[in-house]
């Protein structure tokens, strides 16, 4: 409010008074009233208690005057109504300036009861209109509280009056008396701005708390704005790897089938030493892309857990199946320690995430060694079994480990060296071990190691079943191969040839049924690419020739597509799929575990 505002200067039409200013006003109209019936009681009292001690044409007279004023004050109400509710301007402000003056009109009149009825010769009649004079003057305080201008001037009137009445006697007693009803008025503007004080705050909270409320508001529907635009931009990114996916993979997957048939020519040195780089580079970026699929499948839900008895010992010798070569080659010390326990988990999802963790340990170990073990946490009746991975690597800073489950995040590899891995590993094995109802833990010192853990619930000891060596099954394999690219055909016919498959290749569906009728002896295995000409896609091929008779043993989809809702409607159909581009030691172990009748865990 401006300062002329506040010092009763004009308002213009389009001022706007402060919003808790405008509250006090709206309040203060509300309470008048409970004003009138106020003082409607102490006017009956005043007449009542004069009657005996003056003619009742004076009492008369002055009770036509105090009607006078209170239709004066009906009139301020009914117009104060015709302000519309969302006002706050100059019209609610003149409307509190009215009822001040109103309140000094109404102090006059009380106040004349000094001159009017006050006695001299009859003290009972000052003490009787004294007593109605501080009713009605304290009792004035809380409705007026909302507009303290409003009670200055109506007590103010009042015992202005009774002072002024009180002088003019001359006697040291109504000195004293007067001044005691001025200190009187005093305290009544005292408690008038406390109460005005606690009035504001309250309304100023109240204000502030619906301010915060619209504020939440608008920052809740920001948030679903924004959650709506990510999502949106999820899908989007979803679409893009889908489609940019399958346009990347498909020459990729030419190219890693031509690199793997030059392996079986005779080269010379330099020749093989190119074909060598030409497989390297393929793998790195095979590499990158089954990255990204393993966290698309895990994202859309269709990789479940499968759990059964799990011996560490066995898994533990997997892995060093793995990785004893490789830490050799880094001059590490890789150690294992299981204690002859077992778990309860799935045996493809542990011993990834086992695998990440491990590959991660060696990637950033430059002396020293790497410890994986099984240890038993907590009581001895807990049943957990802590899986653990300790290294004397690097470390990581306190400040990284939170994001070190980031996709893409690496530390310590700012020139996003190829060799040291493409920042998924950790990320992907932390959503495994969501899959297993578990977590991955982290605890690690700058410059002094890391150790990586996750627990699984213990096992009771299964009988293993007896390791039977799996023998080459590509010698007179017998396989269709269904892809819309010529270059694919030619170059899996090239490569499988060199295997001793016996392929036949076709484009389509139609192809493909007229190969199977034609043939004296069933496929062995049909790999069908998802993306066909027409209006039917892999899944249709592969559900329309599963009905046929001589139909292929075995059926694989291969396809360069990460969708979500492509996953989950090959798991839906329980169709084993694997992604483009193939390595060849992929694609030969595919072959053979299809050729084994080894259809699901295997491949998908």
């Amino acid at each position: 409010m401006t300062a002329e505002a506040a010092d009763g200067g004009s308002l213009g039409e389009g001022l706007r008074i402060d919003p808790v200013r405008a509250e006090c006003i709206r309040t203060l109209f509300q309470q008048i009233p409970n004003s009138f019936a106020a003082a409607g009681v102490v006017t009956i009292y005043m007449c009542a208690t004069q009657a005996p001690f003056h003619p009742w044409t004076e009492i008369a007279a002055w009770l036509a005057v105090q009607l006078s004023t209170q239709l004066f004050r009906f009139w301020l109400v009914t117009r104060y109504r015709r302000i519309p509710a969302d006002d706050d301007g100059a019209r609610l402000e003149r409307a509190a300036r009215l009822n001040t003056l109103y309140m000094l009109i109404a102090g006059c009149v009380w106040g004349s009861t000094a001159f009017l009825f006050m006695d001299l010769a009859q003290p009972i009649t000052v003490a009787l209109t004294l007593c109605g004079l501080y009713g009605i003057s304290g009792g004035s305080v809380p409705g007026n509280a909302y507009n303290p201008a409003g009670l200055y001037a109506f007590v103010g009137a009042i015992f202005g009056l009774v002072m002024v009445r009180f002088l003019l006697v001359g006697q040291y007693a109504y000195d004293v008396l007067g001044a005691a009803s001025i200190g009187y008025s005093a305290i009544l503007f005292g408690f008038c701005r406390v109460q005005n004080r606690e009035l504001k705050d309250g309304f100023a909270i109240r204000f502030e708390n619906r301010r915060l409320l619209i504020e939440v508001e608008r920052e809740r529907a920001e948030a679903e704005a924004a959650r709506a635009r990510a999502e949106h931009a999820n899908l989007a990114k979803s679409q893009l790897l889908a489609a940019a996916s399958h346009d990347l993979r498909q020459p990729l997957h030419a190219l890693s089938l031509f690199s793997g048939s030059l392996q079986g020519l005779a080269l010379d040195d330099e020749a093989k030493d190119v074909a060598a780089r030409i497989q390297a580079n393929v793998a790195a970026m095979e590499k990158l892309f089954n990255g990204l699929l393993d966290i698309s499948r895990l994202e859309a839900g269709v990789v479940q857990s499968h759990r059964e008895p799990v011996s560490c010992q066995d898994l533990f010798d997997r892995l060093a199946a793995y990785f004893d070569p490789v830490a050799e080659q880094q001059g590490l010390d890789l150690r294992f320690r299981d204690a002859g326990l077992w778990v309860d988990a799935d045996p493809a999802l542990t011993e990834q995430i086992c695998v990440n963790l491990v590959t991660n340990a060696l990637r950033y170990t430059r002396t020293g060694g790497v410890l994986v073990a099984a240890r038993r946490r907590g009581p001895k009746n807990s049943g957990r079994i802590s899986l653990e991975v300790a290294d004397t690597g690097i470390g990581i800073a306190r400040r990284d480990q939170g994001r070190i489950f980031d996709e893409f995040v690496q530390i310590g590899n700012p020139e996003r060296d190829r060799g040291k891995g493409l920042g998924l590993g950790l990320a992907i094995a932390q959503r495994m071990a969501a899959i297993l109802e578990s977590r991955i833990e982290i605890a690690s010192v700058e410059g002094r190691g890391s150790r990586f853990s996750f627990s699984l619930p213990a096992a009771a000891p299964a009988e293993t079943a007896r390791t039977v060596a799996t023998r080459d099954l590509m010698q007179g394999l017998r396989l269709l191969l269904i892809d819309d690219d010529a270059m694919v055909r030619e170059g899996a016919g090239l490569l499988l040839g060199q295997w001793g498959v016996e392929v036949a290749a076709t484009a389509d569906l139609a192809t493909a049924e007229a190969l199977i009728a034609g043939q004296a002896r069933r496929f062995d295995i049909c790999l069908a690419d998802y993306r066909l000409p027409g209006a039917a896609n892999g899944l249709d091929v592969i559900a329309a020739l599963a009905n046929r008779p001589k139909a292929p043993k075995a059926f694989c989809l291969v396809t360069g597509d990460m969708a979500a809702d492509l996953l989950a409607a090959a798991d839906a159909a329980q169709v084993p799929i694997i992604h483009k581009p193939l390595h060849p030691a992929r694609l030969r172990a595919l072959l053979n575990h299809l050729a084994a009748g080894r259809t699901r865990r295997a491949v998908a």
